[in-house]
């Protein structure tokens, strides 16, 4: 090969790899949002937190359940889900099964199983003491036993309920207590699970926020109660008392905080739980 086809192979070459470098930087450039989007690195936010006490139409909406705690954000079942602020562990529970076949909802048919049905469910506190909880996980690094072993996921949703708790499935994980079940923004809770395979919907986490009354302003505290006592009225609530006494809070619907596709030192800023996996691999926080 001459020298001049040698040059021009070289110039080529390091074109293409500034071309293919500057749209992988492009693709991460750090960006904020003043609302969750309703679209994000590959995850869709669907139906909304029904017990919340705001309502936004802003993103697509299916019928939920009423007691639906969290909004349903779709994605790949296995995505990794990373912790929005700097938080503490409150609480692990595994809820999942290798099938779900009671009907829950007016939608379910009778005899249709959601084969398998995913709910690790991870509650948090923020610094400010308002909860922040996700569901639907697949699992959790928190407590590695979830699944394993003893802790083996039962045939049928709800049945021997002693192995959903980290008690009876090895404990929590040296890391999480050693840090005083402390997470940093940024870090890794788990991954993301379904509730089946028979549609489209069912691969996603579900997540809210449970605002401290403290931290609601007069109004708030008002739509919370008037939300808290329509929630009374509903048969299942006197059961689920705990659950229907909340302000709950759908992300999408929060207009107080700043997100951000990947995690700054701003305390005040929330992570996109859903982050591009390319930015991570590129500075070694994913393998």
């Amino acid at each position: 090969m001459g020298l001049m086809k040698k040059l021009s192979l070289y110039i080529f070459l390091v074109l293409m790899f500034s071309l293919f470098t500057s749209y992988l930087f492009a693709e991460i450039k750090y960006k904020t949002y003043k609302k969750l989007p309703c679209s994000f690195n590959g995850a869709k936010v669907g139906t909304s937190t029904i017990l919340s006490f705001k309502k936004t139409p802003r993103c697509k909406n299916w019928t939920g359940y009423p007691l639906k705690r969290g909004t349903s954000v779709m994605v790949k079942r296995g995505t990794p889900v990373f912790a929005i602020t700097d938080m503490k562990l409150e609480y692990a529970i595994d809820r999942s099964a290798k099938q779900r076949c009671r009907k829950i909802t007016k939608v379910q048919k009778k005899g249709v199983c959601d084969r398998p049905f995913d709910d690790v469910e991870l509650m948090f506190f923020d610094k400010v003491q308002n909860q922040i909880l996700f569901y639907h996980l697949m699992d959790t690094p928190f407590v590695p036993g979830f699944g394993k072993g003893e802790c083996e996921r039962p045939l049928e949703f709800g049945m021997q309920r002693y192995k959903s708790y980290p008690e009876y499935c090895g404990g929590y994980s040296k890391e999480i207590t050693k840090n005083n079940f402390w997470v940093k923004k940024g870090d890794l809770i788990g991954h993301s699970g379904t509730t089946g395979n028979n549609s489209k919907y069912d691969a996603h986490i579900a997540f809210s926020f449970i605002i401290n009354k403290e931290n609601l302003s007069d109004k708030e505290k008002k739509l919370c109660d008037l939300k808290v006592k329509k929630n009374f009225k509903l048969k299942k609530c006197k059961y689920n008392s705990i659950t229907c006494g909340q302000c709950y809070y759908a992300p999408e619907t929060r207009k107080d905080i700043v997100w951000e596709n990947f995690p700054s030192d701003n305390p005040g800023y929330y992570l996109l739980p859903i982050i591009n996996k390319k930015y991570y691999k590129e500075i070694g926080y994913l393998k």
